[in-house]
């Protein structure tokens, strides 16, 4: 910095010779000029501590963001990657699910014909064995009723002695001779 003596003996002489004039406009501009340079001899300690605190959180945030920006590139690469693989391992997964549908498709048939030969077949001798015990069965209660019938035919016609049971009798025996 320029030494204030040398400064102010080098003003004079430029007033003296009348190189500059010494008005009102050049005395404010004087008064600025060296308010400045006092205020900047006995500020610029403080104002430096606060520009360097002020770069000093400017760079910590420009440094954070930086390291957010390298973390968030980083999981979008890793994302990416993920991406890729998903839909190779989709497209993988559609070719072996069309495979697997055209082979069904192609056994299918083959997997009915050999289910229906053997349920069918099962099934046809389940229902001929209930046809048989119910043919056995309809013939066990047809016996029973006409029994029972017969029984009580007997009784109304020679214990109880019922004339309208006697004459029907009668009239079903001539029927029978009249067929034979």
């Amino acid at each position: 910095m320029l030494n204030i003596s040398i400064i102010v003996l080098f003003s004079f002489i430029l007033v003296y010779s009348n190189i500059i004039i010494l008005n009102e406009e050049t005395l404010i501009l004087i008064c600025f000029i060296t308010f400045c340079m006092i205020a900047f001899n006995k500020l610029k300690s403080t104002v430096s501590k606060d520009f360097e605190k002020s770069s000093n959180m400017v760079e910590a945030a420009v440094s954070k963001s930086l390291l957010e920006l390298i973390n968030s590139s980083e999981s979008v690469f890793i994302y990416k990657n993920i991406f890729k693989k998903i839909t190779l391992n989709l497209e993988s997964l559609k070719t072996h699910f069309i495979t697997f549908g055209i082979i069904s498709s192609k056994a299918l048939p083959k997997y009915i014909i050999k289910r229906a030969e053997t349920t069918y077949p099962k099934r046809l001798i389940f229902s001929e064995r209930l046809e048989n015990q119910t043919s056995k069965l309809l013939a066990l209660l047809l016996n029973y009723k006409l029994t029972q019938i017969t029984n009580i035919q007997n009784f109304y016609t020679h214990d109880c002695k019922i004339a309208t049971f006697l004459c029907i009798n009668k009239i079903t025996l001539r029927e029978y001779i009249k067929i034979l």
